[in-house]
């Protein structure tokens, strides 16, 4: 029987973390990875201020926003960092990712400032771990700057209106239109790793 039960443990140490309620209701949807790209883009380049665009940059850098991710390097976000950084990565990637991409779909769809009082908290019991004493690039932080709004912003919601009519296009109902733009978004921000030593995360290749 003791056999039995730490066999059982041990099987459910190794699952992978659960696919969060974003990524679930995209899958429903059946986007392919291009039409989530496509989506993603007109989400990333909303106009205005406190926008992704507006905030990063063209490209991923170059933004209006002191302190703004880079997000051509990925190994410099601070989720990189604090979720295990290149020892994790390299540990097993598949998984590192998942957490990863969850944390940061959670962080694009709420804003900083309820991710760093809230979400937080919750990953924890999904396995997903901050440890923010790792995270040394570009500076030290404790949590995420309360700049990064996400979609929550004027002009993201706005921008949500053509994301919708998009959908409608491709004949896709949807029945919250921020968990798509959520995945859509970080989906457009891989695209722009530039497979750098900094880079290299998503994409292996310069």
């Amino acid at each position: 029987m003791r056999t039995v039960v730490l066999v059982l443990c041990l099987g459910l140490l190794a699952l992978p973390v659960q696919a969060d309620e974003f990524t679930e209701a995209v899958a429903k949807l059946g986007l392919s990875k291009e039409e989530l790209v496509e989506i993603g883009k007109l989400v990333y380049h909303a106009e205005g201020k406190n926008t992704c665009l507006y905030c990063h940059g063209e490209g991923g850098h170059g933004g209006n926003q002191a302190g703004a991710a880079d997000l051509r390097h990925p190994k410099t976000w601070r989720a990189y960092q604090a979720l295990g950084g290149d020892e994790a990565f390299k540990a097993n990637k598949e998984e590192f990712l998942s957490k990863m991409e969850t944390a940061l779909h959670y962080l694009i769809r709420y804003g900083a400032v309820v991710f760093n009082t809230r979400w937080e908290k919750r990953l924890k019991d999904m396995g997903i771990h901050y440890d923010w004493s790792k995270v040394t690039v570009p500076d030290k932080a404790d949590k995420y700057n309360n700049m990064m709004k996400g979609i929550t912003t004027g002009p993201m919601k706005k921008q949500l209106d053509e994301v919708e009519k998009l959908l409608e296009k491709k004949g896709k109902k949807v029945k919250d239109v921020r968990d798509i733009a959520t995945v859509a978004a970080l989906e457009y921000v891989k695209t722009l790793d530039d497979g750098s030593d900094k880079g290299g995360v998503f994409k292996s290749d310069p």
